[in-house]
């Protein structure tokens, strides 16, 4: 891997751990908008999917006292279920479309979070989150983004308390990202680059993250959230001109 494709990387992995830690999700949109720009779809999804199983068992394990336990197995399964599915979906898909499909959601839900749109009204019941975290496994599978359909369960269910919200969403995020990594494996998406790759950035969102946790424990994150929309947006139509 090239020295300026790594400073790149670097920045937007640093950037994407802490916006993940202090507000419990973002960080698959900032690092597959970015890496993708610089590396085949298949390898730059090996690499965020390294670095996403040290980062939320990472901010899981800061805020494992806020955990509901007994609330996390079913959507930690729906969310397992999705992302296998999803992984295998992508496996069988070309990269071009992948990365305009992937560009144009970036648009469309940064586009939704800054109009404020809320048109759905969730309850957080088990159905919602069989559908909701399965949607987000499958959305994590393709694209290595679980956050927004995951948050939309995640919101309704510990929206009270911002702490209990990411170490939940976090949690259910962490066998989904184990067995992702086992499949890139065996899909052979481990070049030597990828490998260089998650092993920097790995260590990136490890440093970032719990900066990032400590800012949600303190601070507002409404300024953060705000740009870093702004980003997957500009990023989105990045990878969209680029095809």
């Amino acid at each position: 891997m090239e020295a300026e494709v790594i400073l790149v990387c670097l920045f937007a992995f640093l950037l994407a751990g802490f916006v993940h830690g202090a507000l419990g999700m973002g960080y698959g949109m900032i690092t597959m908008a970015t890496v993708t720009l610089v590396a085949p779809y298949n390898n730059a999804a090996a690499i965020v999917a390294v670095a996403l199983l040290v980062l939320v068992s990472q901010v899981s394990w800061q805020l494992r006292k806020y955990i509901d336990w007994r609330g996390a197995l079913l959507p930690s399964l729906a969310l397992l279920a999705g992302k296998i599915s999803g992984i295998v979906l992508m496996m069988h898909l070309q990269s071009v479309y992948l990365r305009i499909a992937f560009g144009v959601f970036l648009i469309a839900y940064s586009s939704t979070q800054l109009m404020n749109v809320k048109a759905l009204k969730i309850k957080g019941t088990l159905w919602q989150a069989l559908f909701f975290c399965g949607m987000g496994g499958l959305f994590g599978g393709v694209f290595n983004v679980s956050g927004p359909f995951a948050s939309i369960y995640c919101q309704a269910k510990y929206g009270h308390d911002p702490k209990a919200y990411a170490a939940n969403m976090n949690l259910y995020f962490v066998p989904s990202a184990l067995v992702a990594v086992f499949m890139h494996i065996g899909y052979g998406n481990f070049n030597p680059s990828a490998v260089v790759g998650s092993g920097i950035m790995a260590a990136s969102v490890l440093l970032s993250a719990t900066l990032g946790v400590a800012v949600l424990k303190r601070l507002k994150a409404k300024k953060m959230y705000l740009l870093s929309n702004i980003y997957i947006i500009i990023m989105g139509i990045i990878i969209c001109i680029g095809g």
